[in-house]
């Protein structure tokens, strides 16, 4: 993997519980980084219906430099769709590189 080939721009978050002025939890995305360098690669895209509801699937996998700050409870951002992380690989003899495989579910 080259730097070069980081193109594409997305943002990454992590969910942040916090209790409202009723006493609830609500859990919010706050930001981690912004403008993260990727490489965006699509992996599959499924749709079916399921309990008379349409659902459109993707699954895509991003790689960008390697960073410790994230984990299956972040999500990404990219091009204004989120996408939920299922799992992070290392990439590299020295663990240059991170590839993030999420999925995206339309419909819910």
């Amino acid at each position: 993997m080259h730097a070069g080939n980081l193109r594409q721009f997305i943002d990454l978050q992590r969910p942040q519980t916090t209790i409202n002025e009723a006493g609830r939890r609500v859990t919010e995305w706050v930001t981690i980084e912004e403008g993260v360098p990727a490489a965006k690669r699509d992996v599959s895209g499924r749709e079916f219906y399921q309990a008379l509801a349409y659902h459109a699937e993707d699954t895509v996998t991003f790689t960008l430099r390697w960073r410790d700050d994230i984990d299956v409870t972040c999500r990404v951002l990219y091009n204004g769709r989120a996408f939920n992380i299922l799992e992070i690989n290392g990439l590299g003899e020295m663990y240059d590189y991170i590839q993030i495989k999420c999925k995206e579910i339309k419909g819910q």
